[in-house]
């Protein structure tokens, strides 16, 4: 189930590592069909090679129109919930099938083949998946490649610039650092339960080795809220943050609204109007997800 589970890693739906895989899809695709000459393509008109190169860059820019739609609306998505590893995969599925029966209904039509003639058709489709699969693998694989590595680098230039590695997701650790910049303590995102508002400390409640303990830490909620922006650690009243995959209930009664924890012995965390709509948009996000 955690397999299944797994988040997938933040820079893959980035906007502008997106807008780069699209634009590096296009032109090796663009580059494979002119030298691999799939079906055979070259040969189905007494054209030219400039004009092959011409005809068939229209018919792929047209394929890359899908892709960029596919992943402008995962970016979207993204904004707004986790992606998992396996939705990941399904997705890059569907890509494949969706160019695939394009690339196939092309073929069809400029073959004039009968659509009666399915075995014929069900061949084309199948060789269609097999090279748009050869097409998009390369450039799929190598934008990976390159934006994982990218990340690793500005990783280690924030560590030293700042001392501070960015948070990203739930396996991540977190360098909880004193107002002057120095180091306290470090606490993996799983095992933090909530932050709360002390004066000029702010009271760290964490899991060690299955009981609730807590590391006062001469700082501020807002100067760590930036710091855990994009984690399941949010902000939900004016004294407290609470990691969001520990929440298992949201309630409102007649005193106010709080969020349940499945952590026991830890008092329910209240929250304030202000923050109404971003504890409903994490609680919904995250909650659950480290039991999964």
């Amino acid at each position: 189930m955690k397999a299944t589970r797994k988040v997938l890693p933040h820079y893959l739906v980035e906007k502008n590592n997106l807008v780069k895989l699209v634009v590096f899809t296009a032109v090796f695709s663009l580059c494979f069909v002119n030298i691999y000459s799939p079906f055979s393509s070259l040969s189905w008109y007494e054209i030219s090679r400039f004009q092959y190169f011409i005809y068939s860059g229209v018919l792929i820019l047209t394929g890359i129109l899908v892709i960029a739609i596919s992943r402008m609306i995962m970016y979207y998505y993204a904004k707004r919930n986790t992606v998992f590893v396996v939705q990941y995969a399904l997705w890059i599925f569907v890509e494949i099938a969706v160019l695939s029966l394009f690339y196939t209904s092309y073929k069809v039509i400029v073959s004039d083949i009968p659509i009666s003639n399915m075995e014929e058709i069900f061949d084309v489709f199948k060789r269609a998946i097999t090279n748009t699969i050869l097409i998009m693998f390369i450039p799929y694989t190598v934008s990976a490649l390159y934006f994982s590595l990218m990340d690793k680098k500005n990783t280690l230039k924030q560590i030293e610039e700042e001392g501070i590695p960015p948070v990203t997701d739930d396996t991540s650790v977190v360098v909880f650092r004193d107002e002057k910049g120095e180091f306290r303590i470090s606490i993996t995102i799983f095992n933090i339960i909530s932050l709360e508002s002390a004066d000029n400390y702010v009271d760290i409640s964490y899991l060690n080795k299955g009981k609730v303990v807590h590391f006062l830490l001469r700082n501020s909620l807002k100067n760590l809220s930036k710091q855990l922006e994009n984690t399941s650690i949010r902000r939900c009243h004016r004294s407290y943050m609470v990691n969001f995959g520990h929440a298992k209930v949201l309630r409102r009664d007649k005193t106010g609204i709080f969020i349940e924890l499945d952590v026991s012995g830890v008092d329910d965390i209240p929250v304030t109007r202000t923050y109404n709509n971003e504890v409903t948009e994490a609680f919904l996000k995250f909650s659950g997800k480290q039991d999964e």
